[in-house]
């Protein structure tokens, strides 16, 4: 559906259930709180739900906003998914979601399904760029807030405007939420600089133990729970590990592992070319060409393996 009908859409609904993906990040936050924001300044009453805690280092910017965790559907008229590129990424709230009759899936992930009623996928840097594009289409007079909940989407998922992803568009959009009050400085040192020391205790012990494959362009890092236990750190301060493993030079593809459980894993993928969409779907998982991710459940000699086997099938020759 066009942008310009779901904004008239929304603008008609009585009350909506936004809802972020398990293991939240800055993107789905961002705009998910953006989106409840801008819905609410049109009276719109409008709650954030997520299958997760919201993690300790978005404190900075949701300044005591928080997400619900029970969800009663008969109250409200609409349920909108913000950057879930597969209803599984629901997680509790999925049968939910997909058996009610009126929903929204905005997301700006390549291997999106559409899985919702109505589909608002558009493949950008980041789904706040679509959140604003929806805002702007609402005629929302961008409010300080808002722009720096944008923003912060913006900066996560361009890893602070230095991924290949940044276009021309994201710089423009980033320029309009500047203008509108946001602090890029401030949302990148809490996103990119700022760490407890525990963070760092882990990230030392994870890249000490890197692996390279395929002639040194296929690189891995292990997260056990051995690792995460002996720093003292939480599980989701792995966020970003992968960007290191990136920089390493003639690495093509990257992996970081975080073991979630036994025989378990997260799988983090990113690449300078080769489309790791391809090989996250291999495993159930998705996202986008240059950065994606799956869960494989093995024990982790044998996901290795696996992960390695399938990059060695998307590297070009």
């Amino acid at each position: 559906m066009e942008l310009k009908l779901i904004a008239e859409k929304l603008k008609k609904e009585r009350k909506i259930a936004l809802f972020c993906h398990v293991r939240p990040d800055g993107d789905t936050i961002g705009a998910s709180f953006a989106l409840k924001h801008g819905l609410e300044y049109f009276g719109i009453p409008t709650d954030v739900y997520c299958d997760d805690i919201l993690p300790e280092r978005f404190d900075f910017i949701l300044q005591g906003e928080t997400v619900k965790n029970t969800l009663s559907c008969g109250e409200y008229s609409a349920l909108v998914s913000v950057d879930c590129a597969d209803v599984t990424r629901l997680g509790a709230f999925t049968e939910e979601f997909l058996s009610f009759k009126n929903t929204y899936n905005i997301d700006h992930h390549v291997s999106n399904n559409r899985y919702a009623k109505i589909n608002y996928v558009v493949d950008k840097s980041a789904n706040c760029q679509n959140v604003y594009d929806l805002l702007m289409e609402m005629n929302y007079p961008l409010e300080e807030k808002v722009a720096n909940f944008l923003a912060m989407g913006l900066c996560t998922d361009t890893g602070a405007f230095r991924h290949k992803n940044v276009t021309a568009e994201t710089l423009f959009t980033a320029s309009k939420l500047v203008e509108a009050g946001a602090d890029l400085n401030k949302i990148c040192f809490y996103m990119f600089t700022r760490q407890s020391k525990e963070r760092a205790r882990l990230f030392g012990i994870t890249m000490q133990k890197i692996r390279y494959y395929l002639e040194g362009k296929f690189a891995v890092a292990i997260t056990t729970l051995a690792d995460v236990e002996k720093s003292g750190a939480n599980p989701d301060e792995t966020e970003g590990f992968i960007d290191f493993v990136m920089g390493i030079k003639g690495v093509e593809v990257g992996a970081c592992l975080l073991e979630m459980a036994p025989d378990k894993f997260k799988v983090s993928l990113r690449s300078k070319g080769a489309d790791v969409s391809g090989v996250a779907s291999t495993f159930g998982g998705g996202g986008h060409t240059l950065a994606s991710g799956c869960r494989i459940n093995a024990p982790l000699e044998e996901v290795v393996d696996k992960l390695t086997f399938t990059v060695s099938r998307y590297l070009p020759e």
